[in-house]
Parts: C-alpha cells; sequence; structure tokens
C-alpha cells in the first residue's frame, strides 16, 4: 500500500513508537497525528482513516495522476488550489490547465486499485 502524504502540509507520515503506550503516525513537519493504537498494524489504519477524512482534493499532489470524465488517459497534476477545489494538470504545451475536482472520475488511490484488480485478472 502506498504510504500516504499528510493532507495538511504534504510530508510523508512518520512512525513512532510510543512505549509503553502503543503505536502511532504522526506527521513530523505539522503534527497532525492519529490516536495510539495497540499494533502497528491498528496504527496504520488508524492513519488511514483520519487521511480519508479529508476531501479528495486535499490528498493529491503534483505528480499524482487522476482521470477526468470524458478522457481515456489519467492526467498528471503539477499543482493545485485546495481551498477552491482547482487541480492544475499537465499540458502537451502550453501553460497548465485548470480543472474543477468535481470533473475527477478517478483519484489515485482509485487507479492504483484498478490497476491492480487488472494485473490479478491477466
Amino acid at each position: 500500500m502506498k504510504t500516504h502524504q499528510c493532507p495538511i502540509c504534504g510530508s510523508k507520515r512518520t512512525f513512532l513508537d510510543i512505549i509503553p503506550q502503543g503505536y502511532q503516525y504522526i506527521c513530523t513537519q505539522c503534527g497532525l497525528c492519529a490516536l495510539r493504537q495497540f499494533t502497528p498494524q491498528e496504527a496504520a489504519e488508524a492513519w488511514n482513516e483520519l487521511v480519508f477524512k479529508f476531501p479528495p482534493v486535499m490528498r493529491v499532489w503534483p505528480g499524482d495522476k487522476v482521470k477526468l470524465f470524458g478522457e481515456r488517459r489519467a492526467r498528471r497534476i503539477i499543482g493545485k488550489n485546495a481551498g477552491r477545489g482547482v487541480l492544475y494538470l499537465e499540458t502537451f504545451s502550453g501553460p497548465p490547465e485548470p480543472v474543477r475536482h468535481d470533473d475527477v472520475i478517478l483519484w489515485p488511490w482509485e487507479l492504483n486499485r484498478k490497476k491492480e484488480k487488472n494485473s490479478k485478472n491477466d
């Protein structure tokens, strides 16, 4: 499973071992953290649950790919304005194309799930 970036600041999560209380994921840059859990697996699930409470536009970052309604191929994100719900997508030439988050039909985690499902069927 892909390591999710912090939806607030974009940094990678860091695993902290809190002895003897348990395990917890916390962003070392902004301090976002999930609740402490008894096992590392439960801590990872708690982090994922916390991250997925944020809107999708906050969970994507430059370099991720999304698929838009009416397009055949996924396109790469090169920027975003999460407050306005706008993603800036890579174009073949010219300036980045601004797209509203409502036009996205598949987010990166959905694209990855679809690829995994297709590779298992092969």
